[in-house]
């Protein structure tokens, strides 16, 4: 899914999308998003990976370059109306970029990013800064002892000392408002005390462990790709130069790849209003499906995107390849004029007409995506808020629409602002409870009732889907939810919620005593949620009870049906599952997934049927198959699956499945 923002105290938040152990949703390790969420099935953690020995260039870079770029930015904020930024000429921007990283300048080098790029980046900081004021995140932070993520020392570069040698860099224009700047000599070096660092660089030290002392010297004739001189990309807009983070990218990865550069086109494009802006944008799309290239699409986007587009074209079209040759009609493009905010103004969907080769539609209004059935619609609801990523994260936009930005006098497509729109968005239709189960914070509220041991407990789960009770523990004991499928993440907290204790279901022991218990809902929840849009009134009996012990190997039959599951672990137990006779011969189609995380090799899994082996070769990450004759002898067969790891494997987990078919 999508991956989306969140708020994060101090760092580049996370949202919905990608996967975690205890992600919002989905099949445990499998889940979407987020830290902490309503969720399918529990499944064991991975064991740790053994300590790997870092390399000093690689602290180097974590905690100087992403400091650099995350924070200076942030510490913009105070003077962007002040600063118009960037400098006379390529050549003087290539020395303030110089003189800013050495004296640790970090508004210097904020104001050296184009205000293309910086500001979009910048409304996004700017609005979860009052997101975390408005859902009282700092306190959140504070009740659970994760204060040290607020630091008033976040910017500091103490402890840090870089200087520069025989930096001299080359200035190549590739047209009136583009140019190279390439170090081909000259030497950074860096030395960093961690014992002296304070806020986020102290952060990132102690999470390395590292109290050494590290000097590295980086020669800038060897940071390009493959060992090239660092090459820069300089771009001029209204008679200032800025060092463009973005085209920069675009260069390395154009140069790696050995395409020619484009040209900018001097002839003035843009629309005279937002609504025309945005139209031809549409309009353009089916030009750009049918001839495989970007370049219709450029003469539609503000100065700065579209220029990108024209100037690395080749490398965009070749990433495009294989699309050429489909067509897509668009129709009936309508926009209204949306917000205006000084040179910026959105344009809001009307309605828009798709339609492809084989007659399939599709209509956009401001508020639906509408397709031929209902399976192939989505409407806004009002909440991004969602347990697996789906078209449901869109649901907190305020309508379908884009950005514009007038510039010379004509209206042009923002990516940059249509974007930064959608997340500040997305974040203003998430409730305070939905922000907290993203950032792990769930157990940092109060417990809004009591739940004993073998007691049935009515639990009632707010609009993220989790509800914080009170545990009384009377006795040492492993504890589980009766209907442990009915629920997602069930984590117990020391009472204060200053230590995570133990997730249930996986037979750790719980000293007696007194505790916070925070119980996520199960995929039940989401489907309401899905069926109904926004908040649910929802709530389900849980009784915990004593914990028999769960093995990480475990597996499931149903008698009456003619297949099986399970999962493998490092454990070493055989699992034995008795399928049904059939009448007639037939196959058993066995299938080994999930995901198998070695040190060493994979190893192998052995399928065993009326005493004949059937050996699958695993490969990390990927599925392996086999298929079995099943005779047609109205007799039950045993099946047996065991797992054989490989020399040196200390992690593995995996799931399987088979099912018997009738030839």
């Amino acid at each position: 899914g999508p991956s989306g923002p969140g708020f994060a105290a101090s760092g580049p938040p996370a949202g919905p999308g990608g996967t975690g152990n205890n992600g919002p949703g989905g099949m445990g390790n499998n889940g979407p998003s987020g830290p902490q969420g309503p969720g399918g099935t529990n499944t064991p953690p991975s064991a740790p990976k053994g300590p790997r020995k870092r390399s000093r260039k690689v602290i180097i870079l974590v905690s100087v370059l992403v400091v650099l770029l995350a924070v200076g930015i942030g510490a913009f904020f105070y003077v962007q109306n002040l600063i118009r930024g960037g400098a006379s000429s390529p050549q003087g921007a290539a020395d303030q970029l110089m003189e800013s990283i050495e004296t640790k300048d970090m508004i210097g080098l904020a104001t050296l990013v184009p205000l293309e790029e910086r500001e979009p980046i910048q409304r996004i900081q700017e609005h979860l800064a009052d997101k975390m004021e408005e859902f009282k995140l700092e306190e959140a932070l504070t009740k659970v002892g994760r204060d040290e993520e607020l630091s008033e020392d976040e910017f500091s570069f103490d402890g840090v000392t870089i200087s520069m040698e025989g930096v001299e860099p080359e200035i190549k224009e590739i047209d009136e408002s583009t140019a190279l700047i390439r170090y081909a000599s000259g030497e950074v070096k860096v030395d960093i005390d961690p014992a002296a660092t304070t806020g986020t660089l102290r952060t990132i030290f102690d999470s390395l462990e590292e109290e050494e002392k590290v000097s590295e010297t980086i020669e800038l004739g060897e940071l390009g790709p493959d060992g090239s001189p660092l090459t820069l990309v300089a771009t001029e807009r209204d008679g200032r130069w800025y060092i463009s983070p973005m085209y920069s990218v675009a260069e390395m990865v154009n140069a790696s790849e050995s395409y020619d550069r484009g040209s900018v086109p001097e002839a003035s494009t843009g629309s005279n209003s937002p609504a025309e802006a945005a139209k031809a944008m549409v309009e353009a799309v089916p030009s750009v499906i049918s001839e495989g290239s970007l370049s219709p699409l450029a003469g539609t986007l503000s100065i700065h995107e579209g220029s990108l587009l024209y100037l690395y074209q080749d490398m965009f079209d070749d990433a495009m390849s294989g699309m050429n040759g489909e067509e897509i009609s668009v129709s009936d493009v309508r926009f209204t004029e949306g917000e205006k905010d000084g040179n910026r103004a959105t344009a809001v969907v009307d309605n828009i007409r798709l339609e492809n080769d084989y007659g399939d539609e599709i209509t956009l209004t401001s508020e639906c995506i509408k397709g031929e059935s209902d399976s192939d619609s989505f409407c806004l609801n009002g909440s991004g808020y969602t347990v697996e990523p789906s078209a449901q994260m869109f649901g907190g936009l305020q309508n379908l629409s884009v950005t514009t930005l007038e510039e010379n006098g004509k209206w042009r497509v923002s990516l940059g602002h249509t974007l930064a729109d959608a997340v500040i968005d997305w974040t203003d239709s998430l409730t305070r409870e939905q922000a907290l189960a993203l950032l792990s914070l769930a157990h940092s509220e109060d417990a809004s009732g009591d739940i004993a041991v073998d007691d049935s407990t009515d639990v009632t789960f707010n609009s993220a889907g989790f509800a914080v009770l009170n545990l009384r523990v009377d006795e040492e004991m492993s504890l589980a939810a009766e209907d442990e499928y009915d629920f997602g993440d069930m984590t117990v907290y020391s009472k204060d919620g200053k230590e995570e204790i133990t997730t249930l279901g996986y037979g750790d022991e719980i000293p007696e005593g007194d505790y916070k218990l925070v119980v996520f809902a199960g995929p039940e929840w989401d489907e309401e949620r899905a069926e109904d849009g926004g908040d649910i009134d929802y709530s389900k009996e849980l009784t915990l009870v004593e914990d028999s012990g769960t093995s990480f190997s475990d597996s499931y039959l149903d008698p009456g049906k003619d297949y099986f599951y399970g999962l493998l672990s490092l454990s070493g137990e055989a699992m034995t599952h008795t399928l049904k006779g059939i009448e007639d011969d037939g196959e058993l189609m066995f299938e080994v997934s999930g995901s198998v995380l070695p040190i060493g090799t994979p190893g192998t899994v052995v399928v065993t049927m009326d005493g004949e082996e059937h050996e699958l070769k695993l490969v990390a990450g990927e599925p392996a198959t086999v298929t079995i004759p099943y005779p047609g002898d109205g007799e039950e067969h045993e099946v047996t699956v065991e797992l054989f790891p490989g020399e040196g494997a200390t992690t593995a987990f995996l799931s399987y499945n088979g099912e018997l078919s009738a030839n």
